[in-house]
């Protein structure tokens, strides 16, 4: 009986830690707030910048003036910028699941997808047309 009841806590431990895909709140909230930063940066750039930028990294190294300090925060991660007509959307991932997604238009950070209960994939899923207008 000790050992059911055992068992059946351990379970339900494990079940609780693997709802927000393991991931510490503190840590997220501090790489949102970091991505919100950039992804405000990288929209801005992107909106009243005269220079036609070749490529979304381009626009990204724009933003943050070269200075790779500010991407050091996202080193293990995967960082994915997607341009959509004139706004920026920031996409943080952790292999192939997706983390955090930011459009720059907005004041908040926009999505939370490392708080799901499934791994979602690393896609961009928000409509900057949507939430910018």
């Amino acid at each position: 009986m000790k050992h059911s009841l055992l068992a059946t806590l351990l379970i339900l431990a494990m079940g609780c830690t693997t709802s927000s895909q393991n991931k510490s709140p503190e840590l997220m909230s501090d790489l949102a707030s970091q991505l919100k930063d950039i992804a405000t940066a990288v929209d801005g750039t992107l909106k009243f910048s005269d220079t036609k930028f070749e490529s979304t990294d381009a626009l990204l190294m724009a933003a943050i003036n070269n200075d790779l300090s500010k991407l050091a925060p996202f080193d293990t991660y995967t960082l994915i910028v997607d341009v959509q007509k004139n706004n920026a959307v920031l996409l943080l991932c952790d292999k192939n699941s997706a983390l955090i997604e930011d459009v720059g238009c907005t004041a908040q950070s926009d999505i939370q997808h490392w708080q799901a209960k499934k791994a979602q994939r690393c896609e961009v899923t928000a409509n900057a047309q949507k939430l910018c207008n």
